[in-house]
């Protein structure tokens, strides 16, 4: 087995920045500074003092007291988006010690089961770079550290970043300098072990197990021997909820629709790592953007055919929100998934094939209906009627896969051809010698084709259809009126032109 451990450790600071820039902010616990931001630390601000004395150091500051649940909530929002690249994750949350703003305080993360995973990844290498750069786009840091053991890769991430061990031997060398500190359950005890010289893992192994145990308790053998690999250590996996939503508070009242885009980014990363866990792709999501002297405005975007491309989703995000007016300051967005279906992995291809044809024939119709509108973007059908004026329809643009598979309820082909360009409505013709007389004389070169059709709608037809050219050799689709309806006269009318 081999372990991944991403330490967070500026999350406590990070739930509150990843909204936004990073201003002069720093994160209170117990009325002390726990962490703070680098425009903060520039000030002089740092961890430890009272939130008194940083405010006289920077008078811009900004205060927020520590969310423990809101650390929480955005841990399992990243540990969503990780299970895209194996489903053996596990939430690492270290509970709160006594003495605020010390380094043992603010330490969760992820662990991942990543063995299995290296070789569709690309290696290692490639997976832990996927990782930086996904951690990145989300708006938190971590540092990363692989180790066979949990408990082991865990103490190399919080104590280094990029540390590696492959075997027994390198995990050995790799703990031994590591600070007793960093086990958890050396936090009772951490004045007694400096005391008698156990600053290290390795000044602690050399210590007689059995007295270990009688002072300190066994928790801290069993937790020692877990990051060395000695004993196993079960761990509960964290598992994607079947309903995707996440939200976003943000730092400052944002009144530019357009600003929204930068933390709405985040969101949409994380629900491609959901959908990417699922197996799933997505149809609709909705961007509720929240306010506190109007009504949630509610952005409803939906997809000509379901995808988890997120570079898709932004594109598409970002043209409503370029076209949206807020009516009043937002301060927290929510990102919701309307509707979602089962999608297999994309094959990739050599040659372009029609589902790439149609897929970009998607990418157009969404884009359009962002920028213009759901219902501004229609497409004509037939209709299984044989009236020419009734064989269409216009609707809306909803599914791309019927309107690609030309799924549509046709009457089937006359005795004649039709055209294309139809005449609303029909021209009454007039009568010459017995022959109908449109700019000159027609002549009739096919028919006759005889409709009679819509005695169920009170639009009854009954037609004899002809194809006539005039003297300049246009073609022309004519027909004659067998029975005299209430709204016209008997005769002859053109209904169509050939081009």
């Amino acid at each position: 087995m081999l372990w991944l451990a991403s330490c967070l450790s500026r999350l406590p600071l990070e739930v509150f920045l990843r909204a936004g820039a990073n201003p002069c902010l720093a994160v209170f616990e117990r009325q002390h500074i726990v962490q703070a931001s680098d425009a903060a630390l520039a000030l002089g601000v740092r961890p430890g003092i009272k939130r008194a004395t940083a405010l006289g150091l920077a008078s811009e500051l900004v205060l927020r007291e520590r969310d423990r649940a809101l650390e929480h909530e955005t841990l399992c929002q990243l540990a969503c988006w990780a299970l895209q690249f194996t489903p053996q994750l596990s939430l690492q949350e270290t509970a709160a010690s006594t003495r605020a703003g010390t380094a043992c305080d603010q330490a969760s993360g992820l662990l991942l089961e990543i063995g299995a995973s290296l070789r569709l990844f690309g290696g290692r290498d490639a997976l832990l770079a996927r990782l930086r750069n996904g951690f990145a786009e989300l708006g938190v840091s971590a540092r990363i550290a692989c180790a066979p053991s949990a408990t082991g890769a865990w103490l190399l991430a919080r104590h280094h970043d990029g540390a590696f061990a492959a075997t027994q031997a390198q995990l050995n060398a790799r703990l031994a300098p590591i600070p007793v500190a960093l086990l958890d359950a050396a936090h009772p005890h951490l004045a007694t072990l400096e005391s008698i010289g156990a600053r290290t893992l390795k000044d602690l192994a050399q210590f007689p197990r059995a007295g270990l145990a009688r002072r300190f308790g066994q928790a801290l053998l069993v937790e020692l021997d877990r990051a060395l690999g000695r004993s196993p250590e079960p761990r509960r996996w964290f598992e994607a909820p079947l309903r995707f939503g996440s939200r976003l508070e943000l730092l400052a009242q944002v009144e530019d629709a357009g600003a929204l885009l930068f933390a709405a980014q985040r969101l949409i990363a994380q629900l491609g790592g959901w959908l990417v866990a699922r197996h799933a792709a997505v149809r609709a999501f909705t961007l509720m953007c929240e306010s506190e002297t109007a009504p949630p405005l509610a952005l409803r975007l939906r997809l000509a055919q379901p995808s988890r491309d997120t570079a898709r989703l932004l594109v598409l995000l970002r043209e409503r929100l370029s076209l949206t007016r807020l009516a009043a300051p937002v301060h927290a967005i929510e990102l919701r998934c309307d509707e979602v279906c089962a999608l297999a992995a994309d094959n990739a291809e050599l040659f372009p094939v029609p589902a790439s044809a149609r897929e970009s024939l998607g990418r157009l119709i969404e884009r359009l209906q962002a920028r213009l509108g759901q219902g501004q973007v229609q497409r004509l059908l037939v209709a299984a009627d044989h009236r020419p004026e009734a064989a269409y329809r216009i609707e809306v643009v909803d599914d791309l896969g019927e309107l690609a598979a030309g799924k549509q309820d046709a009457a089937g082909a006359g005795a004649l051809p039709r055209p294309l360009w139809l005449l609303d409505p029909p021209l009454a013709l007039t009568e010459r010698n017995n022959r109908p007389f449109w700019h000159g004389p027609l002549t009739l070169l096919a028919g006759p084709e005889r409709i009679e059709s819509g005695w169920w709608d009170d639009a009854l037809v009954q037609r004899d259809y002809f194809i006539a050219i005039d003297e300049s050799d246009a073609l022309l689709w004519i027909y004659r009126e067998r029975v005299a309806q209430p709204e016209n006269r008997r005769g002859w009318f053109v209904q169509g032109r050939f081009g």
